[in-house]
């Protein structure tokens, strides 16, 4: 229990969790006090069960960061680690994870099937667009646009010389 005066109010505040765990006062600059408060008595013996020897070990980890905000991320990292071993002692965080990327893998592989059927649809749509171009008339200007190829060539051209010649008698 901490006492602060200012003036002539004295404000009372409580150990934090870690503190009280370990049976030592709490200093002002406490590292543990913004995560355990009363309330997180589980998640402090998760974090001490999986780190253990009186959180030493987690407070020489978070030293070695310069970066209050790394701090942060690293004391909140290691609180989810500890829930999620508690959870599921054998596989943690590592079961989570490799449960979250088989699920991205078969979003993936759905969408990639999604993309497939579009572009089916899309080269259907194409083909009826053409092919309604084609009955609506032009299909006359789209014969004349395709090639013909080695004895319809020439059936073709026959067929053009004896139409002149028939045409040239009249």
């Amino acid at each position: 229990m901490r006492i602060s005066t200012s003036g002539n109010t004295a404000i009372v505040t409580e150990d934090c969790l870690a503190c009280k765990y370990q049976r030592r006062r709490c200093p002002a600059y406490c590292l543990f006090a913004p995560y355990f408060p009363h309330g997180h008595e589980q998640q402090l013996k998760n974090m001490h069960k999986l780190f253990g020897s009186g959180m030493v070990n987690v407070i020489k980890l978070v030293r070695t960061l310069e970066d209050p905000s790394k701090k942060d991320i690293a004391i909140r990292t290691i609180m989810v680690q500890s829930d999620m071993r508690a959870k599921d002692p054998v596989g943690g965080c590592y079961r989570i994870i490799q449960e979250l990327q088989h699920q991205i893998e078969c979003k993936q592989a759905e969408l990639d099937q999604i993309y497939y059927t579009i572009a089916i649809c899309r080269a259907q749509n194409a083909h009826r667009l053409q092919m309604q171009k084609i009955d609506d008339g032009d299909h006359c200007q789209m014969m004349n646009k395709l090639p013909l190829i080695g004895f319809e060539t020439e059936k073709l051209a026959n067929l053009s010389i004896k139409s002149d010649d028939n045409t040239g008698e009249k």
